[in-house]
């Protein structure tokens, strides 16, 4: 799990030798920076920035989710991550078709045919998609990553038109998830479930689970995929006639992309 904000905060100020005190002079009191610190308050955007200007802290250094391990050779695992990171979705089928020896544990065969599947979905090559899917979830491995699967099984479905196998399949991804040890990566869950109803049609639901999705990640002091959700509420609400709803999560879209840099799907 990635580390919270408020330990990478107090990690950097102990490095750069300042007290609570000094660090907090003129950005907020020190109550409230030993509050953030010990990850029982989650500072608003333009607190962040400050304390992290003061602390030289690169935005983007604020850790976001991992990709699952697919090897256990590291130096696939870092390209396998970068294409994803890249979107470079033809070039990591490729990659992944060609280098799969190193393949031992259930982990990784799961790890392996989810990413693989990804990869054919995002290049249009739907007719493995299914059979690779299945096939992740078989092996036995990181529960959230078995979500993932179902709700990506989900997606496929609506992509063929098939709305009660898409509902089933997301019902699936979300059973006994709050079960589970937190993980970033359910983030997405709450996301993709939103443009799931987007894809149907069904604006009401879609806007109540990225509702559902915001307040999740930030009970749990994250800001992966928040920048989606925003972006993706903003054009609900183009659908939905709310003008001011779409500029105000416009306008939250934008600052936490800039924030985190964040990259946004626009491709929906």
């Amino acid at each position: 799990m990635a580390t919270k904000l408020g330990t990478i905060i107090k990690l950097k100020r102990n490095e750069k030798g300042f007290s609570q005190k000094e660090l907090a002079n003129d950005i907020c009191a020190q109550s409230m920076l030993s509050a953030i610190e010990n990850n029982k308050y989650v500072p608003n955007a333009q607190l962040l920035i400050r304390l992290c200007k003061r602390l030289e802290i690169n935005l983007n250094e604020i850790s976001l989710a991992d990709n699952y391990a697919v090897s256990s050779n590291k130096q696939f695992n870092k390209q396998v991550e970068y294409l994803c990171n890249q979107h470079q979705y033809s070039e990591l089928k490729n990659y992944l078709e060609s280098n799969n020896s190193n393949l031992k544990s259930a982990e990784q065969l799961q790890a392996y045919y989810y990413y693989l599947a990804v990869a054919c979905l995002q290049t249009g090559e739907l007719k493995t998609v299914k059979q690779d899917l299945k096939l992740s979830l078989a092996e036995s491995g990181s529960k959230t990553l078995q979500s993932l699967t179902y709700m990506a099984l989900s997606y496929l479905a609506v992509l063929k038109k098939q709305k009660q196998l898409a509902l089933k399949n997301m019902d699936l991804a979300f059973n006994k998830i709050n079960q589970v040890n937190y993980d970033e990566n359910q983030n997405i869950l709450y996301y993709l479930a939103a443009l799931i109803y987007f894809k149907l049609g069904e604006f009401t639901k879609s806007v109540t689970m990225l509702n559902k999705g915001i307040a999740f990640i930030t009970k749990h002091d994250s800001h992966y995929m928040l920048a989606n959700c925003y972006y993706l509420m903003a054009i609900l609400a183009g659908k939905m006639g709310q003008d001011d709803k779409k500029i105000e999560a416009g306008n939250r879209q934008s600052l936490f992309n800039e924030l985190f840099g964040e990259k946004v799907y626009k491709d929906i």
